[in-house]
């Protein structure tokens, strides 16, 4: 029976700060002896972690298992059997192989890579269907993981935004590091905090170390003092480079953790927050999504590509600077490694689904007469408004459509009443943002069942990849505005495709399908409809960039039945085609006369940011006889 051993990796930078060991390798080795290594299974892993030399690993070969690489989030999976590795659930050490750290540069210079021992593990095995199963996790200590991030040479501040006054977390605020030395201070690096007030630096020993004359470092450094900005520029908290040379802040190692209080937002009555995009319908981009160029652009949770009217959503005030305050949206297509396309092109209103942002509340002119409600609610649409709804007021300049925020900010019991944005700013139709085709593989052709979906000589479509910011500006200015919040890679894929199912037998022309999802029964194609006796051969294509799980069964008499897939061996995860057949008992010959469906479900990894398409069916029937 296979063994599937899955887990998790993580380190602290800090009590309350931690990263995941993300792309790292995980190497499996068969302990020394099984009594060596059952008191090693036993012994805390604190005290187990330890550097290894060259000659150490180079010794463990013999020993080796197998190997695994960690995902962004410091996920990883071993699948584990008898044939393939010998393995039969014993003891095993786990070892961490290590090039890169978090924040690193791409760019930067590659240090020696590092392999340490973590621990012995005796899994306790449960059994899960055909599977035997273990998770574990764990996340390694502040004084190892620090040591190995200085030798790496790159250093890390860990830190939290919050109000002063109230103690909450001020997000969408940018956070910049300096180094204070004796005649020239360093920049060490800015992040801007996320809806929880937190931010996370990532900077070289290069930043701080001395290298000239100007730049001497009075002590060994970094001497470390920041300020708080808004987006816009403005001030919240601005340290003196002196409090560099305090003692919380001189010298500090390379992994530093800080609160800071920011003691002057701005006071206007009732202070407004500071506009940000932060997200893509419930997706996070920073948290959520591997979006920073280079990457997939894809969801993290679950490999998920965008598509269709994508809500563009975070913290909306009314006002920016006191004043009235409006917005617009502009995209630029990169490539896959994250390289402009062209220029930002300002999202224009026929580029906007329907988007509620807000509720006002006021008071009811029907009331007490024909309503027993004393307040009114009507939502404030972008786009064309319903009854008993509001229209957001759209300009447009040189720079783009802009939306201006509603600003009825009286008391919801008067006429006028009071308006609460949602946090929703637009709806955003992805499927405008480039010339997605609809790929015809019915004619000429057309594809089969069981071809590779590429047969009739059409390339697989690939998701497209573009950049989403945000601009605003206080309404009645002409500027281009302020940038309020960038997602630097999102993948994005609208292509449709038109099929012809099993042509032989109950012929289905699908037009605008999500993906390529297909199946058709052999000897329907070989023999028309006179019947299957003894031999039921399935075949099938399931095609898309961001392809999911499929599957295929049978119901009938009996039923349902499950069918064992034989990919051909030219398929991949994007591409996936093959036969399937059934898996006996009973066998084809021993099935019940009557008719039967074989139904194929395909799951395409696509999402709108708050919902995900239905599950792609195909089906072809036949008679047994």
């Amino acid at each position: 029976m296979p063994f599937l051993f899955k887990g998790n990796l993580c380190a602290h930078l800090c009590q309350d700060c931690r990263e995941a060991l993300a792309f790292v390798a995980v190497r499996l080795y068969r302990v020394c002896d099984d009594k060596q290594g059952a008191i090693l299974a036993t012994t805390e892993t604190k005290h187990t972690v330890n550097l290894l030399s060259d000659t150490q690993v180079d010794a463990k070969q013999d020993r080796f298992i197998g190997e695994a690489t960690t995902d962004a989030d410091g996920n990883f999976v071993f699948e584990l059997d008898e044939q393939k590795q010998g393995y039969q659930g014993e003891a095993f050490e786990l070892d961490v192989y290590v090039t890169s750290v978090p924040g690193q540069n791409a760019d930067a210079a590659a240090p020696t890579p590092v392999q340490f021992t973590v621990t012995t593990l005796q899994p306790q095995w449960r059994q899960r269907d055909d599977m035997l199963v273990w998770y574990w996790e764990y996340c390694l200590s502040q004084r190892f993981w620090c040591h190995l991030r200085e030798r790496f040479g790159w250093w890390v501040v860990c830190g939290t935004v919050l109000d002063c006054e109230s103690q909450q977390p001020v997000p969408g605020v940018m956070v910049t590091a300096f180094d204070r030395d004796w005649l020239q201070d360093d920049e060490l690096g800015s992040a801007a905090t996320d809806s929880n007030g937190r931010f996370r630096i990532y900077y070289p020993t290069a930043a701080f170390l001395p290298g000239t004359l100007v730049d001497i470092e009075l002590t060994g450094g970094p001497d470390l003092y920041f300020h708080v900005k808004t987006t816009l520029g403005a001030p919240l908290l601005i340290e003196p480079p002196a409090r560099g040379r305090d003692a919380d802040r001189e010298n500090v190692g390379p992994c530093f953790c800080v609160t800071l209080c920011a003691e002057e937002l701005p006071e206007q009555g009732e202070v407004e927050p500071l506009p940000v995009f932060s997200k893509l319908g419930g997706y996070n981009y920073e948290n959520d999504i591997h979006s920073l160029p280079g990457q997939s652009g894809l969801t993290k949770s679950s490999s998920r590509a965008f598509y269709g009217n994508v809500r563009l959503n975070g913290v909306l005030p009314k006002k920016l600077n006191a004043s009235a305050m409006e917005y617009r949206f502009e995209t630029r297509e990169i490539d896959a490694a994250g390289a402009p396309l062209g220029p930002w092109v300002a999202v224009t209103k026929m580029q906007i689904a329907r988007t509620r942002i807000g509720v006002l509340e006021r008071r009811n002119p029907d009331y007490p007469a024909t309503s027993l409600n004393p307040i009114q609610t009507l939502d404030y649409i972008v786009g064309a408004a319903g009854p008993d709804e509001l229209e957001a007021t759209l300009s447009s300049d040189v720079h783009g459509d802009w939306i201006q925020v509603p600003q009825e900010s009286s008391s919801p019991l008067g006429p006028v009443g009071y308006f609460t944005p949602n946090g929703n700013m637009i709806r955003l139709n992805t499927v405008t943002l480039a010339a997605f085709p609809t790929v015809d593989l019915e004619s000429p052709g057309p594809l089969a069942a069981g071809q590779s979906a590429t047969a009739t000589g059409r390339p697989l479509i690939q998701n497209r990849h573009f950049a989403i910011r945000m601009r605003v500006r206080e309404t009645g200015s002409t500027g281009a505005g302020a940038i309020a919040g960038t997602c630097q890679n999102a993948a994005i894929e609208n292509s449709r495709y038109r099929t012809l199912h099993h042509p032989a037998w109950m012929a289905e022309l699908r037009t605008s399908a999500l993906a390529v999802a297909m199946v058709d029964v052999q000897e329907l194609i070989l023999n028309g409809c006179s019947g299957i006796e003894d031999k039921l051969t399935v075949n099938y294509t399931a095609a898309h960039p961001n392809q999911g799980v499929i599957n295929i069964s049978m119901i009938g008499p009996g039923g349902p039945y499950a069918l064992t897939l034989a990919p051909n061996g030219a398929a991949t995860t994007e591409n996936q085609f093959g036969t399937a057949t059934l898996a006996a008992p009973p066998t084809v010959a021993e099935l019940d006369p009557c008719a039967y469906i074989v139904r194929l479900s395909s799951n395409v990894l696509l999402t709108t940011g708050d919902s995900v398409p239905d599950r792609l069916e195909d089906e072809i029937a036949f008679c047994k006889v």
